[in-house]
């Protein structure tokens, strides 16, 4: 199954939600444990990730999961 449609739609929802907030790829890392280019690729819907990533992201957000899901 091909899910690069939702994997862009949960990348941008992530970023926009970053960028509302004012924080920087860089900090955005530190704030999950993540890589700064893994996230880079989380964003652009290029990298897959576990659940356990999009809680960190998620928790570091100050939302729920379900909010940056819209498919």
């Amino acid at each position: 199954m091909d899910n690069a449609r939702e994997k862009k739609r949960l990348g941008s929802a992530i970023r926009t939600a970053r960028e509302n907030q004012g924080i920087s790829q860089r900090r955005f890392a530190l704030m999950t444990g993540t890589s700064r280019s893994y996230l880079w690729k989380i964003e652009s819907g290029s990298a897959d990730m576990g659940i356990d990533i999009l809680c960190r992201i998620a928790h570091a957000l100050g939302v729920k999961v379900g909010d940056l899901i819209d498919f």
